[in-house]
């Protein structure tokens, strides 16, 4: 009986059901040690690996699981042999997927920094079984790395675990195998919380809730990027918030492209901005897959029509948006200080004040005698100011360069590197200042989280309206 499709490849006649028993009995076993993945694609240079079942753990490195369905009385007087080259079953081995990780570790850390080991489960057969069978199936299958269906937990942990073996790097492992959990800038890997997200499965629209500075966006790169490997046919198209935010995005994607290996063509990616939407969902062009940075409900309903028939939606937002039933939110903030965060859930949070100033008057006046006294300490480049209305920003631009030596600049003009910029309010999420003045009357249009979480940096606040008081001190506020 040729046995090479049973043991070493996807093939159908494995029962899903006693591969996910197994599965879930791993998981079961090794959940506070090790971490479990089924079904898992690895991409490398446009070849795609499937992996029933793989785990990474820090005394084992990394262990491939085979599932084995096939019961005593199905095996009884039958003899082994392993599989030729043409066996049309047989597409996917162990052996080769071994050789993938092993060539993985080499491109990213030019060594070997974990052994890659196979343990086949046999999911119908006892261990008294197993031993019954022909002579043949003991040369093909070594007992020491088996398991069977009557298996302790303890003799699950033995056969994986070594003792007294070295102790592997987890990071490192998932690092070199999964190029979609890489942070590319900085080279280091996603939080568990973000890795999970990546993974998330989901049919028709999923949402990535977090605060500004969670890495919300990378998620969503990632995730996008990762789904298009699962089925390179994907067409997609990524939204940012602003024209100002597309490069940013344009720049992650490619960065990730590069640091994953996978062999995708960025430019076959398109980024345009919610500014354009509206033109873009005239045309007759749709997606399947949507990918909107920081969308709002408002942009939502114009974000379905790019979509086709079976068109998905992956969003983010620091708001919960209610028609989306899939959410999955980041806690963990690399940006904002625990007290900001909570400032942005609505709690009252001390000091606040300290970076994130508030003046009511006349904000001409207000402005002048802030910017004489940034300027003893710090450079114009190192100012922003932001105004709704561009006819204020015009004004204030002139008050500006006849108090002071002319210094400024709106954004959009031509400019010297080193004058302060005048902004419109809508492109407060893409400044980086140290300095920020933001002006605002009763008619603008803000974001209450995108304006408390810029208390990370010295902001000072201009306004007359009471709400803004409010929103500083805590208090309750609607989603914008």
């Amino acid at each position: 009986m040729n046995l090479f499709p049973n043991l070493f490849s996807s093939s159908k006649k494995n029962t899903p059901f006693a591969n996910d028993e197994g599965i879930a009995r791993l998981k079961t076993v090794f959940q506070k040690t090790g971490e479990v993945y089924s079904d898992l694609p690895l991409f490398h240079q446009h070849q795609r690996h499937i992996i029933p079942c793989m785990m990474i753990h820090p005394d084992a490195g990394v262990v491939l699981f085979n599932f084995f369905s096939l019961s005593e009385k199905e095996l009884t007087g039958v003899k082994a042999s392993v599989a030729s080259k043409n066996d049309k079953d047989a597409e996917i081995k162990s052996s080769d997927t071994k050789s993938f990780i092993q060539l993985r570790f080499d491109e990213i850390f030019h060594t070997q920094i974990s052994p890659v080991r196979s343990i086949l489960i046999c999911t119908h057969l006892s261990e008294a079984e197993f031993d019954a069978l022909d002579e043949s199936f003991h040369i093909l299958i070594p007992k020491n790395l088996a398991l069977f269906s009557d298996s302790s937990d303890e003799h699950y942990l033995k056969s994986v675990i070594q003792k007294g073996s070295q102790s592997y790097d987890i990071a490192k492992i998932k690092q070199a195998i999964f190029g979609e959990f890489v942070l590319p800038d900085k080279n280091i890997l996603l939080s568990l919380e973000q890795q999970k997200a990546v993974h998330l499965p989901f049919e028709k629209e999923c949402l990535i809730k977090a605060l500004p500075g969670s890495g919300k966006s990378s998620v969503l790169v990632a995730k996008a990027l990762y789904e298009k490997m699962k089925d390179p046919s994907l067409k997609l198209i990524f939204l940012g918030k602003l024209s100002c935010n597309i490069h940013p995005l344009q720049a992650m994607i490619f960065q990730f492209i590069e640091n994953s290996h996978w062999g995708l063509n960025p430019a076959e990616i398109r980024v345009i901005s919610f500014e354009s939407l509206q033109r873009y969902a005239r045309a007759k062009e749709r997606y399947d897959l949507v990918i909107c940075d920081d969308i709002s409900e408002e942009d939502l309903v114009t974000a379905r029509k790019l979509t086709n028939k079976k068109g998905r939606l992956l969003l983010s937002s620091s708001y919960e948006i209610d028609e989306v039933s899939v959410v999955h939110p980041l806690v963990q903030n690399y940006r904002l200080s625990s007290a900001l965060c909570a400032a942005c859930e609505g709690l009252v949070v001390e000091k606040l004040s300290e970076n994130l100033s508030l003046h009511s008057g006349n904000t001409f006046m207000n402005t002048l005698l802030i910017l004489e006294k940034l300027l003893k300490e710090t450079e114009p480049k190192e100012i922003s100011i932001l105004h709704h209305n561009k006819e204020e920003l015009l004004m204030l631009q002139n008050e500006i360069n006849t108090f002071f030596t002319p210094i400024s600049s709106l954004f959009d003009a031509p400019h010297e590197q080193e004058e302060l910029l005048l902004y419109p309010l809508s492109h407060l999420s893409c400044l980086n200042n140290r300095y920020v003045i933001v002006i605002l009357d009763t008619s603008a249009p803000y974001d209450p989280i995108e304006l408390i979480s810029r208390a990370d940096t010295k902001s000072f606040i201009l306004s007359q309206d009471e709400k803004i008081h409010h929103l500083i001190q805590g208090e309750t506020r609607e989603t914008p």
